[in-house]
């Protein structure tokens, strides 16, 4: 139970959840100027009573400076990095992070004083990521992340710098990423994409085509945001990315395969905490890895992975016509820099465009002129023109 800070802790005698009563100001230690940064305080409070991260001590500011980097990771976990939509994933980059062996002096980064981490310390550890022979956007992700923890550590005064900057210089840059344009190759791919896959990731598949969703937006979606009736679905804020929520419609085929999903194994509607693509019961199935990874063997398709289908989805909207703004909708995207690098251009769009500037044109500008057209023969009016001209020269 969270200790009872100067204010009543009050447990309802039914059973919910517990009530807790707090003066703000005298928990802030600070007075509150105006209503809505009371609210702003108190709304950080109900989030933190809600994840059971209330009443984690906060370093002071004595104390902040001598933090190991694994402590301020724990405190960073504690205070923001829950908030994350992919939270657990942190967890397996800080591991690594604090586990990496720095060389002079020798010592783990994870014991070494946050405040005291250099740039050169995060460029020995990108050089042992991408010596492991990681890809270019895992190690991205690491360096995102550190970059994120940093900058937060200085906006909440527990660092005094953070080692991706110098002054007002960028100390590291990430590394370049080349755009994946995978995409299907070839016009039955889908079809044995979907034969191949058992019944639980073919409706998946069919909904990342028909939506341009996350994986994880769907595989997290209950059956209490879908409106078969109206053939739309909503993705809430805090299972999306980018924390906003995003209505979206249902295609046909889509509607069809929901409508089968909507029972359970006795034939009864599933509840509306259960999650559209679980188990048979509902249960929330958190991973496809296995399924795809089988399912693309026995289709014999090669290097696909299961976020090219968001490329996909994303440019056979683009190619059908529909307007980037409206893609970038789908997305889930805020800007449209971002939303033109899912737009992936096969070879047979770039014919398909083409025969459209070729129609597009005006029939007389396609009438191309010959070299060695022979020279048409002067009029009688232009001979007669001539003549006067000779007879007015003096001899």
């Amino acid at each position: 139970m969270p200790p009872d800070r100067g204010g009543l802790l009050r447990w309802l005698q039914d059973g919910a959840p517990p009530i807790f009563r707090y003066s703000l100001e005298k928990y802030l230690g600070r007075r509150l100027t105006s209503r809505t940064e009371a609210e702003a305080e108190a709304e950080k409070l109900r989030v933190a009573i809600r994840d059971g991260t209330f009443g984690i001590k906060v370093p002071s500011a004595a104390t902040a400076s001598t933090l190991t980097f694994r402590q301020f990771a724990e405190v960073w976990m504690a205070r923001r990095g829950y908030q994350l939509v992919r939270a657990k994933e942190n967890d397996y980059r800080l591991a690594k992070l604090c586990s990496f062996m720095l060389e002079a002096p020798p010592i783990l980064m994870g014991d070494k004083e946050a405040c005291a981490v250099t740039p050169g310390d995060i460029e020995a550890f990108r050089h042992s990521r991408r010596s492991a022979g990681l890809s270019a956007v895992t190690v991205n992700h690491d360096l995102k992340l550190l970059r994120k923890m940093f900058a937060w550590g200085v906006r909440e005064r527990l660092l005094p710098a953070t080692p991706f900057k110098v002054g007002t210089e960028t100390a590291i840059r990430l590394d370049p990423e080349t755009p994946r344009e995978r995409r299907f190759r070839g016009d039955d791919d889908e079809t044995r994409l979907l034969n191949a896959a058992n019944s639980h990731l073919r409706g998946l598949i069919i909904a990342m085509l028909d939506t341009c969703c996350r994986p994880g937006e769907l595989l997290s979606l209950q059956w209490e945001d879908v409106d078969l009736a109206a053939r739309q679905f909503t993705v809430r804020a805090h299972k999306a990315k980018t924390r906003r929520d995003r209505r979206l419609p249902i295609s046909a085929r889509l509607n069809a395969i929901l409508e089968m999903r909507k029972l359970d194994p006795a034939g009864d509607p599933l509840g509306p905490k259960a999650f559209v693509f679980g188990n048979a019961i509902g249960e929330q199935v958190r991973s496809v890895r296995t399924a795809w990874s089988n399912a693309c063997r026995r289709a014999g398709l090669h290097d696909l992975h299961l976020a090219d289908l968001r490329h996909e989805a994303a440019s056979r909207f683009e190619e059908a016509g529909v307007p980037t703004t409206y893609v970038s909708k789908f997305l889930g995207h805020q800007n449209l820099t971002t939303t033109t690098r899912y737009l992936n251009t096969t070879l047979k769009g770039l014919h398909r465009a083409i025969d459209q500037l070729e129609s597009s044109r005006n029939p007389i500008l396609l009438q191309v002129p010959c070299k060695n057209r022979r020279a048409r023969p002067a009029t009688n009016h232009a001979l007669e023109g001539v003549d006067k001209t000779r007879k007015s020269l003096p001899s």
